[in-house]
Formats: structure tokens, sequence, C-alpha cells
């Protein structure tokens, strides 16, 4: 286990630092890591010019053998270069997968951010353990003893920056699979069964939006407030970082809610219509683009059957019309062309409304299905500015003459 520490020029008082249970007593605290971290076997001790000619440094040495004490040179941090510099040096001193505790207590100015953001670095890109982030408390008198001090664990709060991550990343794209599955963890690290539950359910919903599954969606987002209610009472304790996003993603999520999504057809339609547009807005193209055919081809089946889940034959049937109809709008043959379904649109009054749609919806789908393997394939931001402008208004208006508007 690996150890980083600093070390200042102040006159530091000796007393009896107490970390889960355990007490050292010394004027210099990167000394009593050895006694609160039995596995520590190297300590990395970052210096600046002035700290390494000061006594404190030379005390510290004389009491931690040399072999297990490393001095770093840091500059003082009087600028932005340095900053980055310290940060350079922090990180570089650390290897990939190795277990790290770093230590604030002496450190001065903005040094304990950028351990913070060093630390949250080496998780991520090093796949580095913090073992621990201690700060021994000295202003920190308990009432009972003037001597002890406290020593506090910081670890949470380099965890926080990941809540802040997934969190960002639910709010610019709607994904909560990284949230979800940070609530799981804690559950599971915390012995609360509501929150890991609550973490697979989020995370099982989350899914169920990002493979565009609409009637799973809606199921789904009726219990998930539910659920979220029944962790209510370990969030605050366990997961507070996510206390503050519970509002958000019942109401980012609860409209998509339905009971019973098959029986109750035209809110069905509703929900998905809205969510068409949430995938939209997020620029999830794909997604949109694939419920918004189908919501065209499910929507044209329940205005002529009465029938909302539709079987293969008679999906293929609807289809064939549709794209019948584009092409009597096209080329102007004679309406004997069509088949049944084709006809019938044909003589509705939103069949250029319809035609439109389709034309757009077939020419986006195709592309995206083929993956720009084509001979003369859109680029992505013409495939994006189609799906907002041409897709989404025509469906928008559809929706509208058919009473399915999305609901408010």
């Amino acid at each position: 286990m690996k150890g980083l520490s600093f070390l200042g020029t102040s006159d530091y008082q000796t007393v009896t630092y107490v970390y889960k249970g355990q007490k050292c007593t010394t004027n210099l605290f990167p000394q009593a890591l050895f006694c609160f971290f039995p596995d520590l076997e190297t300590l990395y001790l970052f210096a600046t010019a002035a700290v390494q000619s000061h006594p404190n440094l030379q005390r510290l040495k004389e009491r931690i053998p040399s072999e297990r004490l490393q001095v770093v040179p840091i500059p003082d941090g009087q600028s932005e270069e340095e900053l980055w510099q310290i940060f350079s040096v922090l990180t570089e001193k650390v290897e990939e997968g190795e277990q790290v505790i770093f230590d604030i207590t002496h450190s001065f100015r903005s040094i304990p951010f950028l351990v913070f953001l060093a630390a949250a670095y080496l998780r991520a890109a090093r796949r580095v353990h913090i073992h621990a982030v201690v700060y021994g408390a000295y202003e920190a008198r308990p009432r009972t003893d003037p001597d002890p001090r406290p020593v506090f664990d910081l670890t949470p709060f380099v965890s926080l920056l990941d809540w802040l991550a997934a969190t960002n990343q639910f709010i610019y794209t709607g994904d909560a699979r990284y949230l979800a599955r940070l609530l799981a963890q804690q559950g599971e690290a915390r012995g609360s069964g509501a929150l890991k539950n609550a973490g697979g359910d989020l995370e099982d919903f989350s899914r169920a939006i990002m493979l565009c599954r609409p009637l799973e969606v809606m199921e789904k987002a009726g219990r998930l407030s539910n659920v979220l209610k029944k962790a209510s009472q370990d969030i605050p304790y366990w997961a507070r970082p996510f206390e503050v996003m519970i509002g958000r993603i019942e109401k980012e999520y609860g409209r998509h809610a339905l009971t019973e999504p098959l029986q109750n057809v035209r809110e069905s339609l509703q929900r998905q219509l809205g969510l068409i547009c949430w995938y939209a807005e997020r620029d999830r193209i794909i997604q949109a683009v694939t419920l918004a055919r189908e919501w065209v081809v499910t929507a044209v089946g329940w205005q002529q059957m009465g029938a909302f889940v539709l079987k293969k034959k008679e999906r293929e049937r609807i289809e064939q019309g549709l794209s019948g109809l584009c092409w009597v709008k096209r080329r102007r043959p004679s309406p004997s062309e069509l088949n049944e379904v084709g006809r019938e649109l044909m003589e509705r009054p939103e069949a250029e409304c319809l035609s439109d749609l389709w034309n757009h919806l077939t020419a986006v789908r195709n592309d995206l299905d083929h993956a720009g393997m084509r001979s003369d394939p859109m680029d992505a931001r013409k495939l994006s500015q189609k799906t907002q402008t041409e897709i989404l208004p025509a469906l928008k208006e559809l929706a509208r003459r058919w009473g399915l508007e999305e609901a408010r």
C-alpha cells in the first residue's frame, strides 16, 4: 500500500489523534499514518522548497525509516501552471491498480482540492483503489477530552464525484444506468435491500429506455416511484448524493408511466409519442426514428382495425399500404395498384401528411440501419436535422389529426 502526504512549515503542536479506535501521539501527522495503516509500505511526502529545508522535514525523517519515506519536490502552487505540475506529480507516483492512502492534514491552499481531483482521476484512468482519504482535525476538540483529536475519513467525498458524473450523464442524456449502479452498489455495501432493489429497478427501467422498449418503459415507470419511496428512509443515510435526484428522476421518467398499456391504446400511443420526442430532444436519433416508424404502423392499425399489438402479416400489410401510398403520391398511377390499406388511407384527408412522414421515416431509418454503408449515405448531422425538422413535425401533425397528441 502506498501513501501520499504533505508537510508545511507551521509550528505543529503535539496531540493525540484518534482514528477508528486507534491512537497516535505526534505533532507531525504523516508519522501517524504508519500507526493507523499497518499495511502502508511507502509514504510519498510532497514538499515545496521551503519545506525541504525546514526542521519539520528533518524531524519527520528521524521518525520514519528512509526506505519507507520518499520526499517528492513540488512547486508552491502560485500559478495555474504550477498547480498542473503538482497534479501531474501526484498522479505520476501511483501505478495501475495500486492501493493508495491520501493524507491532506498538513496540506495548504488549493492542495486538498487537487488531491480529490487526483483521487477521482486515478480511480477512473488507472483503476486505483482509494483505501482512504484522511484529515487529522487538530481544531476539532471533543468536549469530553481536551487532548484527543479525531481523524476524519473523507473517502466518501471522493465517491461524490462519481455521483456527480452519473448525475451529469442522466441530465444530459437521460441514461440513468450509471446512477442506478451506484445506488445498487451502495445498497450492497450498506446491507440495504431497499437501496439495492431501487438501483436494480432504476437500471432495468433505464435499459428499457435505451433499448427502445416502450411497453416495458410504461410498465416499469409506474413501479419506479414506489420502489424509490421504499428506499427513501435509507437514502439520506447511505446515498445522500442521490437524495437530490429523486424528484428529477420521477419528473423525467414518471410521465412515461401507464398501467396496462396494452389495454389503454390511446394513452399508450400518446406516451409513445412523448417517448419519441424525449429521444429526439437528447439527439438519440436511432431510438427516435425506430420508435416513430413503429408508432405510425401501430397508429394506422388502430385507426383501421382498432387493434394495438398487430400480428406479423397485419404489420406487413400496413407497411405495404403505406409504401404504396407514397408511390401513388409520387408517380400518380392508378390507385388500383394499392392494397386495401393503401386505398383506405388514400381517401383520408391526412393522406398527404402520412405520405410525407412515411417517406422521411423510410429514408432516415434505412440509412441508419445500413450504418452509412451505402453508395450515397447521409452524414450524421443531416440525419439528425431531418429527424428534427421533417419527421417530428409531420409526426406531431398526424398525432394532432388523430387525437393522439402527447399528454401534458
